[in-house]
């Protein structure tokens, strides 16, 4: 059977010029796996003006639990691709147990919060799974005005040394750059993402530096998403860090070419791809 993606994190709505349209780490993250023929689950926390039936999330299977309200993102991005954020909603806090019984033999489990919702312990609740871990929501606050800035990951220390590999960006560590080491310590694989710069991949004293597919970029919100999850399938596959790293740069180069989710190719496309390239 092909593999079971598990991604906990909250599915969210990111402000568009005609409203709302599907966003959050763990959509981006079990769209991409369905297409690319893996199982997809989520385990995510929404509010009541959360459409559950939407086309886009057809074939992923969806552990929805009650919140006030349901996470919600301005993104705004200059002509440099500096983002920045509004956060106008927050959803509840998810922790070991809203993860269903039978996902806790998952083959791959990827952590994804956007507002620090997941609980740490959570990394322990599987068996066997391939465990992939993205910090950017452990990596955010905000004030009363609800712009986001950056913060120091807290709990980056209990999550880490139960983990298989983190992904990250730049961005994510702007305000603590220091911090990388700590985490190459901590966990078995890191991969430090420089967008159109390609990645760094550091492996038990290793350094691996891989390059980005080019791509005509229209929307990069849920790239890093796209690429962390395209990452963990390939790397359960093959083991091999190298061709984990061009599957998911191939897979991620897709999902810049469209707005939203609307980019995220089928294993077809990404093969096809990387045989001309």
């Amino acid at each position: 059977m092909p593999p079971l993606f598990l991604a906990i994190g909250h599915f969210c709505y990111d402000v568009a010029q005609d409203g709302y349209v599907l966003g959050g780490g763990a959509a981006y993250a079990t769209i991409t796996a369905r297409n690319l023929g893996c199982r997809a689950c989520a385990v995510t926390a929404v509010g009541a003006n959360f459409d559950r039936q939407q086309p886009i999330l057809d074939g992923i299977d969806v552990s929805y639990h009650e919140s006030p309200e349901t996470t919600i993102f301005d993104n705004r991005y200059s002509l440099d691709g500096e983002r920045q954020q509004l956060i106008l909603g927050v959803s509840g806090e998810l922790g070991r147990h809203h993860i269903p019984t039978q996902w806790n033999n998952a083959d791959i489990a990827y952590l994804c919060p956007l507002t620090g919702e997941v609980d740490s312990p959570v990394v322990q609740c599987f068996n066997h799974a391939l465990i992939g871990v993205t910090p950017q929501g452990w990596m955010r606050a905000w004030d009363e005005s609800r712009h986001v800035r950056p913060k120091r990951w807290h709990t980056a220390e209990a999550v880490l040394p139960q983990a298989d590999v983190l992904i990250l960006s730049e961005a994510d560590i702007a305000a603590c750059p220091e911090d990388l080491e700590m985490y190459i310590q901590w966990t078995r694989i890191v991969v430090l993402t420089k967008g159109k710069r390609g990645a760094t991949l550091y492996e038990n004293g290793r350094i691996l530096e891989s390059a980005a597919y080019p791509a005509h970029e229209v929307d990069p919100t849920g790239a890093g998403d796209v690429f962390a999850a395209a990452f963990l399938i390939k790397y359960h596959e093959t083991r091999s860090p190298q061709a984990a790293l061009n599957f998911a740069h191939c897979t991620a180069s897709f999902a810049v070419e469209g707005h939203g989710t609307i980019g995220i190719p089928t294993l077809d496309q990404v093969n096809a791809r990387i045989r001309k390239i």
